[in-house]
C-alpha cells in the first residue's frame, strides 16, 4: 500500500482509491454471476389444474367421439389448456383444447 501512496497523499485517501478501484474490478464478476442465474419464468411449474386429465378426456370425447391418443398441457392464447388428441373414425385425428381452470372447450383443430 505504501507504494500506492505518493508524497503528500494520506493513508485515508489511498484507501478510498483502492476501495473505489475494487468496486470497478468486481463489477464484471457480479454481471457474469447474474447472467448465469436461471430465469424464474423458465422454472415455473405448470399451475395446478382445477380439472383432472380424466375429466378433460371425458369432456373432449363428448365433443368428438373416438380414441384418445395423447394428452398434454400447453398455453394457448394466454390460458393453460389440456390438448386432447383424438383419433375419430369419422373425422380422423383431431385436437380438442380444454381449459384447465373451467373445463370448457376453447377450441378444436
Amino acid at each position: 500500500m505504501w507504494l500506492l501512496m505518493g508524497k503528500g497523499t494520506s493513508m485515508k485517501t489511498t484507501i478510498h482509491w483502492v476501495l473505489l478501484a475494487s468496486l470497478f474490478l468486481d463489477a464484471p464478476a457480479v454481471a457474469v454471476v447474474q447472467a448465469h442465474q436461471p430465469s424464474p419464468k423458465k422454472e415455473r411449474a405448470q399451475p395446478a389444474a382445477k380439472i383432472t386429465e380424466e375429466q378433460a378426456k371425458k369432456i373432449a370425447l363428448e365433443r368428438i367421439p373416438g380414441e384418445v391418443t395423447d394428452v398434454a398441457i400447453e398455453k394457448k392464447r394466454g390460458k393453460n389448456v389440456y390438448v386432447i388428441e383424438i383419433q375419430s373414425p369419422e373425422q380422423g385425428e383431431k385436437d380438442v383444447f380444454v381449459d384447465v381452470e373451467t373445463g370448457k372447450i376453447v377450441g378444436t383443430d
